[in-house]
């Protein structure tokens, strides 16, 4: 592996503990490291990279994080990894696949093409596992902190019914879509179909405004 791509793998991975510390995951024991130590763990082999972090229960969220890494392609061999998924367990010895506890994140050097959305998708409405994969290139900052991305919050689950109603919205499916895993902004929030996000835009008369967008397959 040459020094641009060990290079990428140490900013990324300083960019997705950012992330998942902010959402909550306890990244202590992962946070002291340099491009040094990424060299070791890539030479020792990928799994050296591979994190288990947990956070504290929330309700309908995964509260277990478990990220991989393939630095090889992985684009042909996705059957088989989807297979590997099912080895690994909860501590009551039931598979992350089934559990619904666990969420897990894949870092890729190659692009992320629509065999991995469909894959994330599977995963999704077949045992409501919650799988992401980024390719590295991608994480070097969090895209949601550029200046032309608007704030995005997630509207919690309670508050779907409400909004709805003093909307006169007949059902989620009448907002605009926000695509589940494709757009990388909702990847990144790690947004499920059915989910509702706030978007907050400039406006050249209000100062601000905002739109809903729903996230859908």
């Amino acid at each position: 592996m040459n020094y641009e791509e060990l290079d990428i793998l140490y900013r990324s991975r300083l960019t997705l503990l950012e992330i998942l510390k902010e959402n909550g995951y306890d990244t202590t024991k992962y946070e002291k490291f340099g491009p040094w130590e990424i060299e070791a763990m890539v030479a020792g082999g990928q799994e050296n990279l591979m994190m288990d972090m947990k956070r504290p229960p929330v309700e309908g969220q995964p509260e277990r994080c478990i990220v991989r890494y393939s630095l090889n392609k992985l684009k042909q061999r996705l059957s088989g990894f989807m297979s590997d998924l099912r080895d690994i367990t909860e501590s009551d010895d039931t598979s992350i696949v089934e559990s619904g506890k666990t969420e897990v994140i894949v870092v890729v050097l190659e692009d992320v093409a629509d065999v991995f959305h469909a894959a994330a998708l599977n995963a999704w409405t077949t045992n409501k596992l919650r799988l992401r994969f980024f390719k590295a290139h991608n994480l070097l900052f969090d895209p949601r902190t550029h200046t032309l991305v608007p704030k995005h919050t997630k509207l919690p689950a309670e508050e779907h019914a409400e909004f709805l109603k003093q909307n006169y919205i007949k059902s989620k499916g009448n907002l605009p879509f926000i695509r589940f895993h494709e757009d990388m902004i909702a990847r990144i929030m790690g947004l499920v179909p059915g989910d509702i996000v706030k978007i907050i835009r400039p406006s050249p008369s209000s100062g601000t405004y905002e739109v809903y967008r729903v996230c859908m397959p």
